[in-house]
């Protein structure tokens, strides 16, 4: 009688034990989630931010090459 008493108990601990278990997996799916989704947005904005880079560098390269043109149409001889 006290052998079955024990496995009773035994599949209360184990139900307790899979319950937990399943708890933290969800948790940790979640929390896996939560950190795919702030990746993506910050490989988001950091693509945002190089093309806004290349764009700015872009029009810097522009704007040198029109003063290199002024300057030489300013110092050249007449």
């Amino acid at each position: 009688m006290r052998g079955n008493k024990f496995c009773f108990d035994l599949r209360y601990l184990l139900v307790v034990a899979a319950l937990a278990f399943i708890y933290i997996q969800m948790r940790l799916f979640a929390t896996q989630s939560e950190y795919v989704d702030r990746l993506a947005a910050a490989i988001e904005a950091e693509n945002h931010c190089t093309s806004q880079t290349r764009l700015l560098i872009d029009k810097i390269s522009q704007q040198q090459g029109r003063v290199v043109a002024l300057e030489g149409a300013l110092c050249s001889p007449v």
